[in-house]
């Protein structure tokens, strides 16, 4: 850290550092840019895609912008801001773009580092010596935790805190969300594995806010937004609460959703389409502003490198394509949650980018602009074809006994998985769907993606009470072993009696969905998945590393309360 960098001085240098449908119509006029002749069709079809997607799932509003040749070629604002008051959305309408924010936070620590206040791969007790999270594998877990692992979900964490998450009705105070980390159990030992988290993200943007002496808001003003002349942009929630231009939330089931999101550097980030515009052109331009390096370009490189594998570094994931013979990354990040999503990408090499905002989260939504990006590129490059051919990787055939020790119930945050033995093959079934899991070593395997690229895994055996598991390439893929027909009978403890019955998780203080705590094979499951071990009585760890604390009222799942709905059967005679 520079000696002479005071808190002040840091801000103030960087703030100088150059529910029914109703028939739909064209929102506010497109923001006066300049659109190349050659786009006007392209941009023509994804605007009347976007106009029936609004219009047939029911979703009230979006904006969306185009980089092209590194300058915008498209900017615009499509239906209402919510049901109620029918205000059109505009090129400035403000939309919450939730994990976007992650890529917003992670610029900011790296303009941090730029500047000598914080150091990636410092300890982070160096910064917070008071903080702690529990953990069954090590004593102090907080002391190998890095900003570097914090941004790329690698520290550790569950996905939710206490205080503060995706789940409670009311809006809690930043440092009570933060204070509640310390209450979590780490999923997995620090730096061993990438599950997505929002309290790493919230964490380094937490350590920000404390070295810089400002709330985490008016650091990425003084950083990002200012410097940027995003004029509209705000993490402040009395700022954009107030806020007349602003997209309000919808999701099915709500009449409302809450405005104020505590999870301010992970999700809590409010935009608009003709400040993402400025923002995109920044990332094409790898840190630059007008010609000169708002971050330096090493540390931009830094913080998109992947260093640590697979698909995420920090703040972004990163989506390798190849269009004709020319290999294209795609650098991305979506957001959703609190009745908004939000798609995000931009690719320096081909100078494009393109980022999608809407109030209502649709699977057809988060297609806003795909069919534009890859008809542009194929114009550009040649059609898409696979960029490692699945048929072209040379397998092997393991051993009988091999494959048997592999069937079973995988869990992924993506999707759950049966591994299944047919016709003297592996097949990984997901929705139904069956696809041959295919080996180039013995612990070293892939499926076909439906474009014929492959999709690779690398297996890990359970070892030191983690379940056996395949880590993917893409880390949302990545699937922990539940349970399998060889699995021995636990030991079905009569303690559980009290434990057993229904629950009910609440969202804004709705019923969200109901869970069963069920008795099998001398097991506790809840639902379908199985409790692999009991740390003390009452506290139990599933497969996927995600604790389960029966230990005081209520008990809570991944953080999360469990509201007791149905006892046991004979509960209480």
């Amino acid at each position: 850290m520079m000696a002479n960098t005071t808190r002040r001085s840091f801000l103030a240098g960087a703030g100088m550092t150059a529910a029914a449908p109703f028939i739909w119509r064209r929102a506010a006029a497109a923001s006066a840019v300049q659109t190349p002749a050659d786009l006007k069709e392209l941009i023509a079809r994804e605007r009347d895609n976007i106009l029936a997607t609004l219009a047939k799932d029911d979703v009230p509003g979006a904006a969306v912008c185009l980089l092209y040749e590194g300058k915008p070629a498209w900017i615009e604002g499509f239906g209402v801001t919510d049901r109620q008051s029918r205000h059109r959305v505009g090129a400035g309408t403000i939309f919450s773009i939730q994990s976007t924010s992650k890529n917003f936070t992670a610029t900011a620590v790296m303009l941090a580092v730029q500047r000598g206040l914080l150091d990636l791969d410092q300890p982070i007790t160096a910064y917070l010596p008071n903080f702690r999270v529990q953990s069954r594998f090590e004593s102090k877990p907080q002391e190998k935790m890095t900003l570097r692992l914090l941004l790329s979900h690698r520290a550790g964490f569950t996905h939710e805190a206490p205080v503060g998450n995706n789940y409670d009705p009311t809006f809690s105070d930043f440092e009570t969300h933060i204070r509640s980390i310390s209450q979590t159990w780490l999923r997995f030992p620090v730096a061993e594995r990438y599950r997505y988290s929002n309290l790493g993200v919230d964490l380094a943007g937490y350590i920000l806010q404390s070295l810089s002496a400002r709330p985490f808001a008016e650091c990425l003003r003084a950083m990002i937004f200012d410097p940027l002349k995003m004029v509209d942009s705000t993490v402040a929630t009395n700022v954009y609460a107030a806020r007349k231009d602003r997209a309000v939330g919808h999701q099915s089931g709500y009449a409302s959703v809450p405005l104020k999101t505590p999870l301010i550097p992970s999700g809590g980030v409010y935009t608009s389409a003709r400040d993402m515009a400025a923002y995109l052109a920044f990332q094409l331009e790898r840190g630059q502003l007008g010609g000169k390096a708002l971050l330096k370009e090493s540390l931009w490189q830094d913080m998109h490198s992947f260093s640590l594998g697979g698909d995420y570094g920090l703040g972004v994931i990163r989506t390798e394509l190849r269009y004709g013979d020319t290999p294209i990354r795609i650098l991305n990040h979506r957001g959703g949650g609190f009745g908004f999503g939000c798609v995000f990408y931009y690719c320096p090499e081909a100078q494009l980018a393109w980022a999608a905002m809407f109030n209502r989260q649709t699977a057809a939504s988060y297609q806003f602009g795909a069919g534009l990006l890859d008809s542009i590129l194929t114009r550009r490059y040649g059609a898409r074809v696979a960029r490692i051919p699945a048929r072209d990787l040379p397998t092997i055939h393991l051993q009988e006994r091999q494959l048997k020790s592999l069937v079973g119930n995988y869990l992924g945050r993506a999707a759950a998985a049966d591994i299944q033995v047919e016709g003297g093959t592996l097949k990984m079934i997901v929705r139904s769907a069956a696809t041959p899991l295919q080996f180039t070593s013995p612990t070293d395997a892939f499926i076909a993606a439906p474009d014929g690229d492959a999709v690779t895994y690398r297996y890990f055996a359970g070892a030191q009470g983690e379940a056996a598991h395949f880590e993917c390439f893409i880390g949302e893929n990545s699937l922990d072993y539940n349970d399998g027909p060889n699995d021995p009978v636990g030991p079905d403890s009569a303690s559980w009696d009290a434990f057993v019955g229904e629950y009910a998780i609440e969202q804004w203080g709705q019923r969200l969905e109901t869970v069963s705590v069920v008795r099998k094979n001398g097991c506790l499951y809840l639902n379908d998945r199985r409790l692999i071990l009991e740390l003390e009585p009452g506290l139990f760890f599933m497969a996927d590393g995600e604790a389960v604390d029966f230990r005081s009222a209520p008990p809570t799942w991944r953080s999360i309360r469990l509201k007791r709905i149905a006892p046991p059967a004979g509960y209480g005679l």
